[in-house]
């Protein structure tokens, strides 16, 4: 009877088709469920990204220009002119972007670069696997300690000075080369990256004031010209800024529900984290590791959907729809 146990275990906890014929025999976690746990939680860092993209031109348009930059944002959001050297910028890199806006991207590059680390640790590779993305995210840490106390742009600062997770974060990857401890050091920032997601999921009621103060100022400057064509008797100028003034209206509740959205993600992605790192600490994993980072999975996707649908108002409405 107890030679049969684990697989009568095994047969038990196959309850998807993506997991039939790897789990039969306990053979920890498939590279199939890591490869749909790093394909959801892809769909995850874009969102944060595609919401910085909404505020970026209002935060950036607020802060004033550095240097000889000399190309702005209108408030409404579009660029006041073509700057090729912008456009040609190093890597790929946005340029000329507020510090407060990089250094939350940087912080969902850094939960990302993480993430992936953890997938891999569960996947069996070594530490010598691990040396470029060491090196990356020492970088993406010492970014967000840096650039994330400063508030600029409307928006308060990520990190609190008096917080040292980002800080913690770099020097224990710093430390962690040079003494060969990649894997020790990845599995004890858990909670240092869990900082960095709470960090984000706060830093959201900001955003929306951020969001709503300015459509608010947009919703003022198209009630002055609504009040003019009135007074000149232009009933089609009236006509088209009393739908403007919808859109714009309706388009600050939609981001409301995109922010929503957001939060419940970063929240998922946190519980995802948390099953993650119990399969990459008993590597090569079991089947219940298994059968949790699959089902982390499916929620992260999930709420992924109801971000993108969200978000994806807001834009319709702002483009007129």
């Amino acid at each position: 009877m107890s030679g049969s146990g684990p697989l009568i275990l095994c047969k038990l906890r196959i309850w998807t088709p993506l997991l039939l014929g790897f789990l039969t025999a306990c053979a920890g976690v498939p590279l199939e469920t890591l490869k749909t746990y790093s394909d959801a939680f892809s769909q995850a860092n874009d969102a944060g990204n595609l919401l910085l993209d909404e505020i970026s031109p209002i935060v950036s348009s607020a802060t004033p220009a550095r240097g000889k930059v000399t190309c702005g944002t209108s408030r409404l959001g579009y660029p006041l002119c073509f700057d090729l050297i912008a456009v040609r910028g190093k890597d790929g890199i946005r340029q000329n972007e507020d510090p407060s806006i990089v250094a939350r991207r940087d912080a969902l590059a850094a939960v990302t670069l993480y993430n992936k680390m953890l997938v891999d640790l569960a996947e069996g590779k070594q530490t010598k696997d691990f040396i470029n993305q060491v090196d990356e995210l020492v970088i993406l840490a010492n970014s967000v300690a840096t650039l994330g106390i400063v508030p600029s742009g409307g928006l308060t600062a990520l990190v609190p000075p008096t917080a040292s997770f980002a800080k913690d974060l770099a020097a224990r990857f710093g430390r962690a080369r040079a003494n060969a401890t990649v894997r020790q050091s990845i599995l004890q920032s858990k909670d240092d990256i869990q900082e960095l997601l709470k960090a984000l999921a706060d830093d959201t009621p900001k955003i929306y004031e951020v969001f709503r103060k300015a459509r608010e100022a947009d919703l003022f400057k198209i009630g002055v010209e609504r009040k003019r064509a009135s007074s000149a008797g232009r009933t089609a100028a009236v006509g088209e800024a009393d739908k403007r003034l919808r859109a714009m209206s309706k388009s600050i509740g939609q981001f409301h529900e995109s922010l929503t959205a957001y939060v419940k993600l970063l929240d998922q992605t946190a519980r995802a984290l948390e099953a993650l790192v119990v399969a990459a600490e008993t590597s090569p994993g079991t089947v219940a590791s298994a059968a949790l980072v699959l089902s982390e999975a499916e929620q992260i996707r999930e709420r992924s959907e109801e971000f993108w649908n969200a978000i994806r108002k807001v834009r319709i409405t702002a483009a007129g729809g």
